[in-house]
């Protein structure tokens, strides 16, 4: 274990470490360290922890109970550091049962900052303090103990140098104008904290759901319900309950006999055997929902002139971000990606008004009257018709 680190395996032991930490007035670095192969969620094994140069490894094997964080990680006068935040930023939710406040994430910092899109940690401290880390245990069982030296001095490395990082990528943003776009970016990924999809729309992860006829693709939208509810029960990773391509072919039949599932796609005889009766009872379910029009809704269709509108501004608004990603020196997508790009025209399609308006944030104030003045047909602005009005 790296000399600065500690390991916090007790209830009070973090109490008293998490009163101290929110007492300073320094940054927070934080990282996890998860098992997430066979389970519906991630199962959390540590979270590292650095302020004002203490290092602190939690064991969350033998102390469940996080809530002690919450504290620091609502707060958001406390800046918190994480690097590619997206993965950890949920396990930290149900662990300190509160969302974060307060995120800088690094890697959005590092993309704003010229530096390149999605650099993992080692990459970036490398780059800018010179320091090559060691990246040997990412296969690591991080629930089992103990934990090797190697394995405590991986963990701690992965927060001992965040703080210097970000100060490093802060001063860089500073000097190109550019902070508020990563703190604004870095809030959004807090904001996203949830890995639970509503069952209802759990369908739109299946692929090859759009391939089915009307019927099937209503029947496939209840099993796909079916399955992340499920589980959810039975914390087991989707996969391991029910493959796509099982679901898929299973939306196809009319009923299944536990003893036919051998011929359905993706069946493992080892994984699946006992549960096929559970399939065929979920296929019925689905098949009768089908049939009496409660399966979960599918996306109502766009009209095809508002479609053809949107894709037309659409194309515009690629275009202008592409110029302006260029004289900036970013990445069109960091920029503006497509699926913003693609949300903010079915929204301005809908409430009209200023499409920058719409866009909002750094994002809308860059492009501004540019983005305003982009026309189809010579006419600015949505298309006043019901249909275009219409949610």
């Amino acid at each position: 274990m790296a000399a600065a680190a500690t390991w916090i395996d007790r209830p009070d032991v973090l109490a008293a470490a998490a009163a101290r930490w929110h007492a300073a007035s320094a940054d927070v670095a934080l990282d996890t360290e998860f098992v997430f192969e066979r389970t519906y969620r991630p199962r959390l094994g540590i979270i590292q922890v650095a302020v004002a140069g203490e290092i602190a490894l939690v064991d969350a094997v033998r102390v469940p109970d996080l809530s002690p964080l919450a504290p620091l990680l609502v707060d958001p006068a406390r800046r918190k550091l994480l690097h590619s935040g997206s993965g950890d930023l949920p396990i930290l939710r149900r662990a300190g049962g509160a969302s974060m406040h307060g995120l800088f994430d690094t890697q959005v910092a590092a993309a704003f900052a010229g530096l390149g899109a999605s650099l993992s940690y080692a990459a970036l401290v490398k780059l800018l303090l010179g320091v090559e880390l060691a990246k040997h245990e990412t296969r690591t069982d991080w629930l089992r103990r103990p934990l090797s030296a190697d394995q405590l001095r991986y963990a701690a490395e992965d927060v001992e140098y965040l703080p210097a990082v970000a100060a490093d990528l802060e001063e860089r943003l500073r000097v190109l104008g550019r902070l508020e776009w990563a703190l604004e970016d870095s809030a959004t990924l807090a904001l996203h904290d949830s890995d639970t999809p509503d069952p209802v729309v759990a369908w739109r992860r299946v692929k090859g759901i759009d391939r089915l006829n009307t019927t099937a693709r209503a029947v496939a939208r209840g099993l796909a319900a079916w399955r992340e509810r499920e589980a959810d029960r039975l914390d087991m990773a989707r996969p391991f309950l029910l493959r796509d391509e099982t679901l898929v072919a299973l939306a196809k039949r009319d009923a299944l006999a536990p003893e036919d599932a051998k011929a359905l796609p993706g069946f493992d005889p080892r994984r699946h055997a006992h549960l096929a009766p559970r399939w065929a009872a979920a296929l019925l379910d689905a098949r009768a929902a089908a049939a009496a029009g409660s399966a979960p809704p599918e996306d109502p269709p766009t009209p095809a002139e508002i479609r053809e509108r949107q894709d037309a501004i659409g194309v515009r608004v690629a275009a202008l971000v592409t110029q302006k990603a260029t004289e900036l020196g970013l990445p069109g997508e960091l920029l503006l990606s497509r699926r913003q790009r693609e949300r903010a025209i079915e929204t301005w399609q809908r409430v009209g008004g200023s499409l920058s308006a719409v866009l909002g944030g750094f994002r809308g104030a860059l492009l501004g009257a540019e983005l305003d003045a982009l026309t189809v047909d010579g006419e600015p602005g949505p298309a006043a018709t019901p249909a275009a009005a219409s949610p």
